[in-house]
C-alpha cells in the first residue's frame, strides 16, 4: 500500500491519492469518468461515470449494475411467439421482418409454429439482459 497523498481541492487537507471522498470536509473529490475520461465531481465522482456515460452505458451481460434499455419487451415477445408465432408475428415485433415474412409464407406447413413454440419458451426463461443483448432497440 502506498502512502501517496494529494491536497483536497476544497479544503486543501492531505488525503490519500486513491480517496473518493475527503474525510475532512466530506466533499467528493473530482475524478475522471471511467469510460470517456471527462472530469467529474460531486455524486457523479462517487459513481465513477459522467451523466452522459451513465445514461448511455452498456455493460457486459451479467455485469452488476447493467442498465437494461430497449423498447422491446421479453414477456410480450414470449406471448406473441406462443400464440401467434406460427405466422411470424413475434419476428416482426423483434424487428426481424425477413424471418417474419418467411414464417408467414410457410405457416401452412406448421413448421414455423413448432419453431415459434420453442422460441416462446426460450423467451420465457431468458433473462432481460440476455434478451436486450440479442434484440437491441
Amino acid at each position: 500500500m502506498t502512502n501517496e497523498t494529494v491536497a483536497c481541492p476544497f479544503c486543501e487537507a492531505d488525503i490519500s491519492a486513491s480517496a473518493k471522498k475527503c474525510r475532512h470536509c466530506s466533499e467528493w473529490v473530482a475524478r475522471s469518468c471511467q469510460i470517456c475520461g471527462t472530469p467529474i465531481r460531486g455524486e457523479w465522482a462517487a459513481r465513477g461515470l459522467c451523466a452522459e456515460c451513465q445514461r448511455n452505458r452498456v455493460l457486459p451481460f451479467g455485469a452488476p449494475g447493467a442498465l437494461v434499455r430497449g423498447t422491446r419487451s421479453r414477456p410480450i415477445a414470449a406471448i406473441l411467439s406462443l400464440t401467434l408465432g406460427g405466422v411470424g408475428v413475434h419476428k416482426f415485433y423483434l424487428g426481424q421482418t425477413g424471418k417474419g415474412f418467411l414464417y408467414l409464407f410457410f405457416f401452412w406447413t406448421m413448421i414455423p409454429a413448432l419453431i415459434a413454440l420453442f422460441e416462446g419458451f426460450n423467451f420465457a426463461i431468458m433473462s432481460d439482459e440476455e434478451f436486450h443483448r440479442r434484440f437491441p432497440g
